[in-house]
């Protein structure tokens, strides 16, 4: 709950600033939400890209020379799915796991560093996105010797850490009030929680993830600002 109640200081927070700032420029804050497609590289599995969603509210405020700045909090679902070893000479590590699908919905803050010249028609414009974000909600389907064993949601049985931080880098267009971009970015970190439970979900996290480069990806994201 008081994540939640965090949240929700955030966003009355930028409503309030958007309140404050109708005389400066184009000052605005608008919904944004779309696609969000997550990978990641683990160690002994092959994997297979995940494409799920986004979806908050943006506070956009302008600077001079083409600069704006654009928070954001965004509930952001990212994942990946383990698709069978890459050698099957590592079944002594893993067992007989055959699949296991992790999804991780995150409460994630992006701050959006813009440039780009306003063409009076359009504007565009390229970005670099620092942002941190706490997962507040996960669902891990496990399959074993292709019968699905679970589906396990609480972090502690999965093993999965719920801070996550990272930058993505991207351009965008905006046409009036709205705003089209495509971003590739980076999780840093690891996605497992050494003080997890040992379960089998667990410690198929621990072998797949737990040396990083984790729910990397790319997101198209189109908003709407008032």
């Amino acid at each position: 709950m008081r994540l939640f109640r965090t949240v929700a200081a955030v966003a009355a927070l930028l409503i309030g600033l958007s309140a404050s700032a109708q005389n400066i420029g184009s000052t605005r804050l608008g919904v944004t939400g779309g696609f969000t497609s997550s990978d990641s590289n683990a160690d002994i599995f092959k994997t297979s890209s995940y494409s799920l969603y986004h979806a908050g509210v943006a506070f956009q405020y302008p600077f001079a020379a083409g600069f704006a700045i654009q928070p954001a909090v965004v509930y952001q679902v990212k994942g990946s799915t383990l698709d069978g070893l890459k050698d099957s000479s590592l079944s002594d590590i893993a067992g007989s796991i055959s699949n296991l699908r992790t999804k991780v919905g995150f409460v994630e803050i992006p701050v959006q560093l813009q440039w780009g010249p306003d063409l009076l028609a359009f504007r565009p414009y390229v970005f670099a996105e620092p942002f941190v974000g706490f997962a507040v909600n996960t669902a891990n389907k496990l399959t074993v010797a292709s019968v699905t064993a679970e589906t396990v949601k609480d972090f502690g049985e999965a093993a999965i850490k719920r801070l996550e931080y990272g930058v993505g880098f991207g351009a965008g267009i905006e046409f009036s009030r709205f705003q089209i971009s495509g971003r590739y970015y980076i999780n840093f970190g690891s996605l497992y929680n050494e003080s997890g439970e040992i379960t089998p979900v667990g410690e198929t996290i621990k072998a797949a993830y737990k040396n990083g480069r984790n729910f990397n990806g790319f997101s198209l994201s189109a908003a709407v600002f008032f």
